[in-house]
């Protein structure tokens, strides 16, 4: 019975040590206030996963052991732009993104999304292209967001969710990440 206690009691303080350790993690920090809009657009504020921020540059690689010692590698990639002004749409901020492999996967996603700063507020979701969906194809697969243009300065993030579904014999079975630009000023 006592080695029940000892053991309920390891595993309760281990709970509590480990909550008291996410919850000071957590906690936000005192920082100074931007005193710029473009220093306050730079801080990422209402952002998903601001610090958790793919780029787009390292490739993603499924690959399937083929029997001689060797590898069968499909390499895939995601990418974002930069929030600009679009050409095809007046008066209109267009950010994309697109999914590609080196060789047909089984499917593959791409979506674009636009976050405009407002200040006082963060960043704040302003524009979703449709989600682009492609079965047995390398890609690209490109989404496009767009937003209103202010006509006057503003600053934008371009953020890419990719999401890739390796063939069968591969793995892994799937990826998902997405790609970020950093805040970017428009001025249309």
């Amino acid at each position: 019975m006592r080695v029940r206690h000892r053991r309920l009691a390891a595993a309760l303080a281990t709970a509590l040590t480990t909550v008291a350790i996410a919850t000071l993690t957590m906690a936000p920090t005192a920082a100074a206030a931007p005193t710029t809009l473009a220093e306050a657009a730079n801080t990422r504020v209402g952002l998903p996963d601001a610090g958790r921020v793919g780029n787009g540059n390292d490739p993603i690689v499924f690959s399937k052991p083929n029997g001689l010692g060797t590898m069968d590698v499909i390499t895939c990639t995601g990418a974002t732009d930069y929030p600009h002004n679009s050409s095809g749409t007046p008066s209109a901020v267009t950010g994309k993104s697109r999914s590609s492999c080196t060789a047909p996967v089984t499917q593959i996603r791409a979506q674009a999304e636009l976050w405009r700063y407002l200040e006082g507020y963060g960043y704040v979701q302003t524009g979703i292209g449709s989600l682009a969906v492609g079965f047995n194809t390398p890609g690209p697969m490109p989404s496009t967001a767009y937003d209103i243009c202010q006509g006057r300065l503003a600053y934008w993030v371009a953020v890419g969710r990719h999401t890739f579904f390796a063939p069968p014999g591969y793995s892994p079975p799937s990826i998902s990440f997405r790609t970020e630009t950093p805040p970017v000023g428009v001025n249309c």
